[in-house]
């Protein structure tokens, strides 16, 4: 089976406007396709489809990273005090979690020590897991700052 290339070249936006496309057709077809829809039913369709949108908008992937956020390096390699991007994975260890990974930027020396591992706690992962994703990313970054200046 031969794959369709995407029209620009670029999946990550076709990709993430799938969900969206089919919510919106979805609503449109059914507006449509029930006779007689009162105004309420048509309210709360409308406040579907925002909070599916607010949902979904919470949910995408960024665009295209550039070259350098890409770059990976061997830690070993990178001076103690280079600052580097580190992607954490968070599973859900609770029932009231899901599985979360966050973009952190710290000092490699962080990383070569094991110094979060050393330091993480039960209090911080309940905050930084029971918040958005914006905010739990901040929690995470503060908490990490912190161990650096340790």
């Amino acid at each position: 089976m031969a794959k369709i290339l995407p029209t620009d070249g670029n999946w990550i936006p076709e990709s993430c406007s799938f969900p969206e496309d089919v919510m919106i057709d979805m609503l449109e077809e059914l507006s449509r396709d029930v006779p007689n829809l009162m105004h309420k039913e048509y309210l709360a369709l409308v406040a579907l489809q925002s909070k599916w949108m607010a949902k979904l908008a919470n949910r995408q992937p960024q665009e295209q990273p550039s070259e350098e956020e890409r770059r990976e390096v061997y830690i070993d390699d990178v001076d103690d005090n280079e600052m580097v991007n580190n992607r954490i994975y968070i599973p859900r260890l609770r029932p009231a979690w899901r599985a979360r990974h966050f973009n952190i930027l710290m000092r490699a020396l962080i990383i070569k020590q094991g110094l979060l591992n050393k330091h993480i706690h039960w209090q911080i992962l309940d905050k930084i897991m029971s918040a958005p994703d914006a905010e739990g990313q901040a929690e995470l970054q503060a908490f990490v700052d912190n161990i650096g200046r340790l």
